[in-house]
């Protein structure tokens, strides 16, 4: 598959890994459609683009809509020829929480992001891809769906949710002429990332040591966004059905799947002891309400 002259639209473009991917698709000759729900973010993607030759159309949307999601490709997809060739749908949030902080307002919202985030920009393109029996979706899972790890339990849910959906679609898809890839990441160095170690409490000395002394590269085999958008370009090329990397975070999530449930667990409580997640705040409560007027003491 060649990029020049085809039209990609990347949701959550204006930063991590959907920013990197936009240099490195647009640099092989495609032309970019730019979702993102921070307007700044995107409209400065642009300009940088322009700077480098590279087409592209901004929109804002928050992928938790539907409505917004249709629109914004609408939009995009009308400045640039009036087609989706590839849909990289990366936008996605993480928050951790530990069992008693668990809010179901807050799992919702991961879940209407990470989930039907993806959910809604594929319904938006694939009428037209089926029509034209051409097309690429591209969806961002994580290594983090493989099992379940603490302080990640929406997280991880909505992560093997999408999996789960890219890979029941992808045989039918292809047998009319549109691929599906679905991407397993391991830790990356964006934005999500860093909220991600700042939440965390590292009671280990040594730990501490190495991640001042090194990074979170070395350690935790941490990905540059660069080199993640790279190995993904390459699988949007070879039309890939699954991508996971790094190798290192791959080989431990695959050994974690063969481990029975009570080691499993075993394991993990001592992870969770060793890496506590910070408090937090409790969410505020709503203010109390006024008795209705029919309430009978």
């Amino acid at each position: 598959m060649k990029l020049r002259g085809q039209t990609v639209v990347i949701t959550g473009a204006a930063s991590g890994m959907g920013r990197a991917l936009c240099f490195s698709l647009g640099r092989l000759g495609a032309s970019l459609g730019l979702i993102d729900r921070n307007e700044e973010g995107a409209r400065a993607l642009a300009a940088e683009l322009r700077l480098e030759g590279i087409r592209s159309h901004w929109a804002v949307a928050d992928v938790r809509r539907q409505h917004e999601v249709e629109d914004a490709i609408g939009t995009v997809t009308a400045q640039l020829g009036g087609r989706v060739d590839v849909l990289v749908a990366s936008a996605g949030i993480l928050k951790m929480s530990k069992p008693d902080q668990m809010q179901v307002a807050e799992v919702e919202e991961i879940l209407q992001v990470n989930f039907f985030g993806v959910v809604y920009a594929i319904d938006a393109v694939l009428p037209d891809m089926l029509k034209r029996q051409r097309g690429h979706i591209v969806g961002m899972a994580s290594l983090a769906a493989s099992r379940g790890i603490p302080y990640e339990a929406a997280y991880g849910a909505s992560k093997a949710a999408l999996g789960n959906y890219l890979e029941s679609l992808r045989p039918g898809l292809r047998q009319r002429g549109v691929a599906v890839t679905t991407v397993y990441p391991g830790f990356v160095r964006t934005p999500l990332l860093a909220g991600c170690v700042a939440h965390l409490q590292l009671r280990s000395p040594l730990v501490r040591l190495l991640l001042r002394l090194f990074g979170p590269g070395p350690v935790l085999g941490v990905v540059e966004p660069e080199a993640a958008a790279r190995k993904i370009t390459s699988a949007i090329l070879r039309r890939r059905r699954v991508l996971a990397f790094p190798l290192s975070t791959r080989l431990l999530t695959r050994l974690g799947q063969r481990l029975p449930a009570a080691v499993y667990d075993w394991l993990m409580l001592r992870v969770a002891a060793r890496i506590p997640l910070a408090d937090r705040p409790p969410p505020e409560q709503p203010a109390p309400q006024p008795l209705a007027s029919n309430c009978v003491s």
